[in-house]
């Protein structure tokens, strides 16, 4: 139902009809009022006339660039929503395994227990496939296998193979004072 209101937009009375509410015609009639104040105040030779020409002429070129925007924004939403669809779809996929697994998991575990309860000799557990790794993640624990942590090509050194201790280090030193802990008076 359109409701008829009075209006005061700079200076001009306007009776309006409008299927909006109060609060939201008063305040677009506040920020047209404002804005033909603005331009009509700052010139003088402009007439209201013109002052309400340049104002729409200004809502105009926002309303285009908002409706720009909101169809750039549309795109963006469409483009995501395609990528979620896919990736509810991986998400299906990779449950819809896991309860496969699950259910796998809980068949051996169950022949388990009916072994053990038999009093079955228990067999070795048939080794679990590894991860697959990549070729650099494979050739560093082969190094590591070989050279120890860090598998630079040295020999990571045991305790028999170690150095000996320096001289130097072994001999006793007097100490001066905290400030001189490395120096003695031999070394000097």
């Amino acid at each position: 139902m359109k409701n008829k209101y009075a209006l005061t937009i700079a200076d001009i009375q306007l009776d309006v009809l409008s299927e909006a509410p109060q609060k939201e015609v008063d305040k677009i009639s506040g920020i047209v009022d404002r804005k033909m104040r603005e331009i009509y105040l700052n010139s003088r030779s402009c007439t209201r006339n013109e002052a309400a020409l340049l104002c729409a002429l200004e809502f105009c070129a926002e309303r285009l660039a908002n409706q720009d925007r909101l169809a750039e924004l549309e795109q963006l939403t469409a483009k995501y929503d395609e990528v979620l669809k896919v990736f509810r779809a991986k998400n299906q996929e990779l449950n819809d395994e896991m309860g496969k697994l699950r259910s796998e998991n809980e068949l051996l575990r169950s022949l388990l227990t009916d072994k053990e309860k038999d009093g079955a000799p228990q067999e070795e557990p048939a080794p679990v496939a590894a991860k697959p790794v990549s070729a650099k993640e494979f050739l560093r624990q082969v190094a590591d296998a070989q050279y120890g942590e860090g598998g630079n090509g040295t020999a990571v050194p045991t305790p028999d193979t170690a150095a000996p201790e320096d001289p130097a280090a072994s001999r006793e030193r007097r100490k001066t004072g905290g400030m001189f802990d490395l120096l003695s008076f031999d070394e000097v």
